[in-house]
Parts: structure tokens; C-alpha cells; sequence
């Protein structure tokens, strides 16, 4: 049943008007790996006998929330170059080889590196699973396989994009239409809430009870290209406002910001969901310029590296803490001195090993004369479309995480 939707013409976005690139995305990407880092890097003083240090671990207690916000942020810009190269004859084959070079080549870099370290006799076999897109789904079943030498168990959310790139594709293709695609949506995020309730060790790390931030970054793509999104724009920051309320109200009512809390796990997490999604839509319209930053886009255009490297990085860093000890506000000064460290070794693997081979996706590009025009006609049935090419989300989906 086709939805019926306004008809009061099209949706000017600012940032949108060169067809490639959407700064404030990137900015956004930016805010979520700095969420990820300060969440392992400063929340550590949550018992300091100092308040201001208490008060900022709590507040970066939660930065575990960042890769919800990647999550947001993938369902959007992967969804929307989905649905406007439909019609590419290899619709698949290119977004797969597309996906594999921006992904598979640091991934595996961080693999060996973590072997090579790593005594392979202190490995289990089981701990293989981590380097395979598959560490969570094992280790629900066979839990032993969680005590691993190396800090790589963040290479949870990386399993759920990857098994999120392998059904996607195909459900996009299937389900065509945006009325169909949006029905999806809203059902993957109620189904998402209920796994979680009823499986609650499998809450955090696994796709079906994860679904809910892609589910809902898709759905906004899709309402992205509909005279919707002048609604969603309106209704973006009265909803993000009392998003982030509740989910204050959470966590003080609970007396925590840990992720394994049964509110925090159910509710919590499709609250944040939406606030994060209301902040997408935010950042494509009165809040553009401020994502717009030049440090907040740095931060973005790196964070692949950094979400990779960071987790692990922190067994080395630790070892410095002493050193610092000896200085006044040696947290902030430790935490400042780990957070330039990880850009730059991020950065480094950018520039010399990520960037020569992300130069092979020229070789993989888009059909720009007959996946677009289709993709529009359906979605000019739907509703009045913007007149976006499909670059705009392709331009930000080189690095997402």
C-alpha cells in the first residue's frame, strides 16, 4: 500500500548543492569516533575523589554510543547508494568491490599486525572469529572464546556492518519501492527492540538487535529524497531534544551509563537511536555549518583507522599513565597526548597504505546514466523528489565505519 505523502514541492538541503559531498557528514562520522575514544580513553575516573573527574567520566561513560551514531549514518549513505543504482547492471558486483576495497584492506592490515604482536600460542582458535566479520556471533554461542590476548572485541560493530553489507543489497533490490522499503524499516526497528528483550545476552553485539540504528538511518535516506524531509526537519529537534532527555533520565534513574543495563539495552537503545538519527537530520540542515568543521571533519575523515587501532592502543598508552602522573591535570594531559597519537597513526595509514587503494574504486564506478533517472521516476511517485544525485551520499560513504 503506497503512503501518502506531501505535495508542497521540493526540499532545499544546504550542503547538498554540488552533488558530491555533504561536509556535515563527515562531521558527524567525527563526532561518533571521538564518542568511541573518549568512552575508552576517560571513563576511567568514574571513582576519582575528585567531582569535575567523576562528572566527565560519566559523561564519556556513554561514548559507547558513538558506534550507534556509525550505525545511523551507514543505514543512510548505504541505503542510498543502494536505491539509486538499482538499475546498474552490476549492482552488486560493484557495491561489493566497492565495499571491499574501503573495508577489507586495513581490516586485514590490523589482523596481521594483531598476529604478529600477539604470541600465536597465546591465541585460541575460537579467537579467529574476530579477524573473520564473525567474533560476536561465535562468541555468543561459545563464550570461551571471549578471553582473547588483544583488545579486539570492539570488532563487534565491524561484524554487524559487514553482515548488515551481505543482506542488504539484496532486500534493497527486492523490495524496490520506497513504501516498501520504509514498511521494512519500521518493522526491522520494532523487531530489533523485541529481540533484545528477549535475548538479552545476545543485546549489544549482534545485527538482528542492533538493526534498529541502520533500519533507521535507511529509512531517513529514503526520506531524505521525498517532500517528507521538510517534515522530518521540523520535527528533528524537538525529537533529539527529548530523545537525549529520556535518555538522561535513563541513566540517572538507573544509576549508570553501562550498556549492559537491562533499561539502557531495551529501551535505551532505540531511544538513542532516534536522537541520533533526529541529529542526522540536524546536521543536513540548521546545525550543517556546525559539522561543518574542519576538526570535526578531520576527525571523520580518519576514524576508520582510529576505531581499528584505538581499542588495542590503549594497552600500550597505559603504560605511559605513570609518566604523566607527575604533571598537573595529567588525566586530561594523558588523554589529550592518546588522542593526537591515534589521529596521527590513523592518519598515517590513510595516506600510505588506505588512500593508493581506495584509487582502484575508479575502476568500479556507478552507472551515472542509468541507476539514477529510475531510481528518481520511483521515488517521484512517492513524493516530490530533491534534486540530488546519488554523489551526495556516495561522496560521504568512502570512510564510514
Amino acid at each position: 500500500m503506497a503512503l501518502a505523502l506531501p505535495t508542497d514541492g521540493a526540499v532545499s538541503l544546504p550542503n547538498a548543492g554540488s552533488g558530491k559531498h555533504i561536509p556535515a557528514l563527515d562531521g558527524l562520522r567525527g563526532l561518533a569516533i571521538l564518542a568511541v575514544f573518549f568512552h575508552h580513553y576517560g571513563a576511567g575516573g568514574i571513582h576519582s575523589s575528585s567531582a569535575a573527574v567523576q562528572w566527565i567520566s560519566t559523561i564519556c561513560g556513554i561514548g559507547w554510543s558513538g558506534v550507534d551514531l556509525f550505525f545511523v549514518l551507514s543505514g543512510f549513505l548505504i541505503t542510498g547508494i543502494l536505491y539509486d543504482t538499482q538499475q546498474d547492471p552490476a549492482y552488486y558486483r560493484k557495491f561489493y568491490a566497492r565495499r571491499t576495497l574501503r573495508i577489507f584492506p586495513i581490516y586485514y592490515l590490523f589482523a596481521v599486525i594483531a598476529l604478529l604482536v600477539v604470541p600465536f600460542s597465546a591465541w585460541h582458535k575460537g579467537d579467529l572469529f574476530f579477524l573473520a566479520y564473525l567474533g560476536y556471533p561465535a562468541a555468543l554461542i561459545w563464550p570461551a572464546i571471549l578471553d582473547i590476548p588483544i583488545r579486539i572485541t570492539h570488532l563487534w560493530s565491524l561484524s554487524v556492518e559487514e553482515q548488515f553489507y551481505m543482506v542488504w543489497p539484496w532486500l534493497t533490490r527486492k523490495l524496490r519501492t520506497p513504501s516498501y522499503i520504509l514498511c521494512f524499516c519500521g518493522l526491522a526497528i520494532v523487531l530489533a527492540l523485541c529481540f533484545r528483550m528477549i535475548f538479552p545476552s545476545w543485546a549489544y553485539a549482534s545485527l538482528p538487535c542492533r538493526m534498529d540504528g541502520l533500519a533507521l538511518g535507511a529509512a531517513l535516506s529514503i526520506l531524505f529524497r521525498s517532500g517528507f524531509w521538510k517534515s522530518c526537519q521540523k520535527f528533528a529537534l524537538p525529537l533529539f531534544a527529548a530523545s537525549v532527555a529520556v535518555v538522561i533520565l535513563i541513566c540517572v534513574l538507573r544509576h549508570t551509563t553501562a550498556h549492559d543495563d537491562p533499561l539502557i539495552y531495551t529501551v535505551g537503545f532505540s531511544v538513542i537511536a532516534v536522537a541520533y538519527g533526529a541529529l542526522l537530520v540536524l546536521a543536513l540542515g540548521p546545525l550543517g555549518k556546525l559539522f561543518s568543521v574542519r576538526a570535526l571533519r578531520m576527525f571523520g575523515k580518519y576514524s576508520y583507522g582510529m576505531y581499528l587501532y584505538h581499542f588495542p592502543l590503549t594497552a600500550v598508552f597505559e603504560r605511559a599513565k605513570p609518566f604523566f602522573a607527575r604533571y598537573p591535570l595529567s588525566s586530561v594531559t594523558y588523554v589529550a597526548a592518546c588522542l593526537g597519537a591515534n589521529l596521527a597513526i590513523a592518519a598515517l595509514s590513510f595516506h600510505f597504505f588506505e588512500q593508493p587503494i581506495l584509487k582502484l574504486k575508479r575502476r568500479f564506478e556507478y552507472d551515472r546514466n542509468d541507476g539514477a533517472p529510475a531510481a528518481m521516476s520511483r521515488i517521484a511517485s512517492f513524493g516530490p523528489a530533491l534534486t540530488l544525485g546519488k554523489d551526495v551520499v556516495e561522496g560521504n560513504a568512502g570512510s564510514e565505519q
